[in-house]
């Protein structure tokens, strides 16, 4: 029963918090905004973007798993440490120009879903239901504007996302 709790406030919190940073993004950056608006096959590579530039996760616990040092400090194995997602996703050694939203950025390797053995589980939802919802949002949206910029966050040091996204538009269209 834990588990079913876990997996659905898990997979509900990081997935709307992941289009409210996605949306905000995008509201940011009309140019790319149009982009996708033109060309929806690219929504894929924008979501994957989204979560390596405003990731919905930002910390990461882990046990080191052998002796390691890194920056100078030795870790023995069994060491807990805290990682930084957001700022690991933001690595200028990792990603060229890292922050520049670039939907289009190639070989996309952030690690908003985790990686390796602490791969999300639900992740391949949560990009499907990602894509879905943006590409429909900006289909139906016109000229989106945030009305508090910037919108108040959560405050939670672990998941980044707004409490609320307040968004005039000119118009919605219709299907």
């Amino acid at each position: 029963m834990q588990n079913c709790i876990f997996i659905l406030n898990a997979g509900h919190e990081t997935t709307t918090n992941l289009i409210g940073n996605a949306l905000e993004i995008l509201i940011r950056f009309p140019d790319e905004r149009r982009r996708l608006i033109d060309n929806p096959a690219l929504m894929k590579s924008a979501v994957e973007e989204a979560l390596r530039y405003e990731s919905s996760n930002q910390l990461g616990n882990r046990a080191v798993t052998q002796d390691v040092t890194i920056g100078g400090v030795s870790m023995p194995a069994g060491t807990l440490i805290t990682i930084g997602i957001g700022a690991a996703n933001r690595d200028p050694g990792v990603f060229p120009d890292p922050d520049r939203f670039d939907p289009q950025r190639p070989d996309n390797q952030h690690l908003g879903f985790g990686s390796g053995i602490h791969s999300c589980f639900g992740a391949p939802l949560a990009r499907m239901e990602t894509q879905i919802a943006l590409t429909e949002l900006l289909r139906r949206l016109e000229q989106p504007q945030l009305v508090v910029d910037p919108p108040p966050y959560r405050p939670s040091p672990l998941l980044r996302g707004p409490q609320q996204l307040l968004i005039a538009v000119d118009g919605v269209r219709e299907n």
